[in-house]
C-alpha cells in the first residue's frame, strides 16, 4: 500500500476516534448531570465497553491472522 493510502487511512482513523472520544465524554458528561436510573446507565456503559472489546479483539485477531499467512508464504519454496 502507497505511503499516501496509508497516511489517509491513518488520518480518517484518528479523525474518527476523536469524534468518538468526544461524544462519549459528552454524553457521560450530559448523564452524569441529569438524574438518569442506575440501570440505564449501567447498560449503556456495559454497551460501550462491549464494543470497545469487540473492536480491540478484532484488530488483533486480523493481526495475527496477517502474520500467520506471511509466515506460510515465507516457508513456500
Amino acid at each position: 500500500m502507497s505511503i499516501g493510502r496509508m497516511m489517509g487511512l491513518y488520518l480518517l482513523g484518528g479523525g474518527i476516534i476523536i469524534l468518538a472520544i468526544y461524544g462519549l465524554y459528552e454524553m457521560l458528561r450530559v448523564m452524569l448531570s441529569t438524574p438518569i436510573n442506575p440501570i440505564i446507565f449501567i447498560a449503556i456503559v456495559a454497551i460501550i465497553l462491549g464494543a470497545i472489546v469487540l473492536l480491540i479483539s478484532t484488530a488483533a485477531e486480523r493481526k495475527k491472522e496477517d502474520l500467520k499467512e506471511i509466515k506460510k508464504e515465507d516457508l513456500k519454496p
